[in-house]
C-alpha cells in the first residue's frame, strides 16, 4: 500500500489557510496504522510532542478513534437482513464513496435509526429527488446514520472489510484523549466533500470554525494515512 503523499512514517505535511480572517497553520503527520486498544493521546505525543507548541490544537480524524476504541466492525459479523439487502440498492454512491450504500452499512443504520426512521428517510429522499433537491435522507434519518463511516479505500485497505460506528459520546472521547496527551482536542469528519466536527475536549474550542480550517481537507483520506495533526494559529 503506497503513501499518495510519498511520506515515511512520522514525517509531516504543513501548509497554511486563512479563516475568517485568521492564518493558521496545519502539521499533519504520517503515522502508523492505529489499531483497536491503543491509545489515541499517547500516539499524538509519540508523533508530535518534539513539534508541539503552546496554543496549537490537536486534530483527530474520527475514524481513527472509532478504530481505537474498538467501533470498527468486521463486515462478516453483521448479517444484514430483508430491508437492508434491499434498501442499500436506493442509496447511489459519489465519486468520493458509497455512504450507506452497502447491506451491511444499511443494516447498521437500521438497528441505529429503526426501520419505520429509515423507511420514512428513503421515501423523503425519493420525493425531494424530483425536485432537485438531495440530503434529506441523511435528515430524516439522523446524525447516527451520517457517521457510519468503512468499506471504503478500495480491495486490500484497512477500512475496505470494516462498518465504523459513531462514536457514542464525542465529547468524552476528546476529553479522554486529551487528558492522556494534555493537548487541546479537536474530532473530524472531514473528507473530500466537506465535514463537521464531532467532539471538542474544551467547550472554549466550539468558538473556532475548525471545519473551515480544515475545509480542503488536508487530512486526506484513509490512504494518506495522516489521521492526526496540529492546528496552530499564526500570529501576523
Amino acid at each position: 500500500m503506497s503513501d499518495p503523499r510519498g511520506l515515511a512514517t512520522g514525517q509531516t505535511l504543513e501548509s497554511e489557510i486563512v479563516s475568517h480572517g485568521k492564518r493558521y497553520k496545519r502539521i499533519l503527520v504520517k503515522t502508523h496504522f492505529i489499531k483497536e486498544g491503543e491509545d489515541v493521546g499517547q500516539v499524538a505525543l509519540r508523533y508530535l510532542d518534539d513539534i508541539y507548541q503552546p496554543g496549537d490544537y490537536l486534530i483527530v480524524s474520527e475514524k481513527c478513534v472509532a478504530t481505537s476504541i474498538g467501533l470498527a466492525i468486521d463486515t462478516s459479523k453483521i448479517k444484514p437482513g430483508w430491508w437492508a439487502r434491499r434498501l442499500y440498492k436506493y442509496v447511489k454512491p459519489t465519486q468520493f464513496g458509497r455512504g450507506i450504500g452497502t447491506p451491511e452499512k444499511m443494516q447498521v443504520a437500521i438497528e441505529l435509526a429503526g426501520l419505520w426512521r429509515i423507511l420514512l428517510a428513503a421515501a423523503v429522499s425519493a420525493v425531494t429527488k424530483l425536485f432537485g433537491l438531495r440530503g434529506w435522507f441523511y435528515r430524516i434519518a439522523g446524525d447516527k446514520v451520517r457517521s457510519i463511516d468503512g468499506q471504503s479505500g478500495g480491495p486490500g485497505w484497512p477500512y475496505w472489510e470494516k462498518v465504523i460506528l459513531p462514536l457514542p459520546d464525542p465529547n468524552k472521547v476528546a476529553r479522554d484523549i486529551a487528558a492522556s496527551c494534555g493537548y487541546p482536542v479537536v474530532i473530524a469528519d472531514i473528507n473530500d466533500i466537506g465535514g463537521r466536527i464531532k467532539g471538542w475536549s474544551h467547550k472554549e474550542l466550539r468558538r473556532i470554525d475548525f471545519a473551515d480550517i480544515l475545509r480542503d481537507n488536508p487530512m486526506g483520506q484513509e490512504r494518506a494515512q495522516t489521521p492526526i495533526g496540529l492546528v496552530r494559529p499564526v500570529s501576523g
